[in-house]
């Protein structure tokens, strides 16, 4: 990973994985000060995103924030984010899409690997590069079922061909629904995605 003062190669998505080895409050703490330093160097705000506010640490509370329901010091984009421990449905609601810089913390019962590859975000620990390992094939049926989401997939005809595709994905042995989600985020609303992960269920 590139250093902070080297802001023009520094990535644009870091990913932080869970860590069973390490407290996540360490690990946040290690995110925070590379953001900080970040942002000084970018001259751009720093924000903390959470889902609630009791999710964001406890020094970060006089500092700019965003949750899914308020927000406090609200600052122009593009920024340089930390999203503290998102859900998949928290990081759709949520995306770092607009953000100049964006670190994700992950918990230990979310897997955000699929938007961290699809996304080409850095790595945190082992500060490689992550993408998709998807087949040619399982890459056109993501691309087939974002195509059919236009309506978010509430619509019979969305609903029914986004079952063939993901059975098919079945079929081949790539259907993997956090992986497909990560895909959608930033494409589809938190909504969409909710729904997609249902109909995945009954693929």
């Amino acid at each position: 990973m590139a250093d902070p003062d080297s802001s023009s190669t520094f990535p644009r998505f870091i990913y932080i994985p869970w860590s069973d080895t390490e407290p996540h409050a360490i690990r946040a703490d290690q995110a925070v000060r590379l953001a900080r330093a970040l942002a000084a160097q970018t001259k751009r705000p720093i924000i903390g995103i959470a889902s609630t506010k009791d999710q964001l640490p406890d020094d970060w509370r006089k500092l700019p924030y965003r949750t899914r329901k308020s927000s406090a010091n609200a600052v122009p984009a593009p920024a340089v984010e930390v999203h503290f421990w998102p859900s998949i449905d928290d990081l759709a609601s949520m995306s770092p899409k607009r953000a100049l810089h964006a670190f994700v913390l992950e918990w230990g019962s979310d897997d955000l690997s699929g938007w961290a590859r699809h996304n080409h975000a850095v790595h945190f620990d082992t500060k490689e590069e992550l993408a998709s390992a998807l087949s040619d094939d399982a890459i056109t049926l993501y691309e087939r079922i974002d195509w059919n989401g236009n309506n978010g997939w509430h619509d019979d005809y969305g609903k029914r061909d986004a079952l063939r595709d993901l059975r098919r994905l079945r079929e081949i042995g790539e259907l993997d629904p956090n992986d497909l989600a990560g895909y959608m985020i930033g494409r589809h609303s938190n909504t969409a995605i909710r729904k997609l992960l249902e109909l995945a269920k009954k693929a």
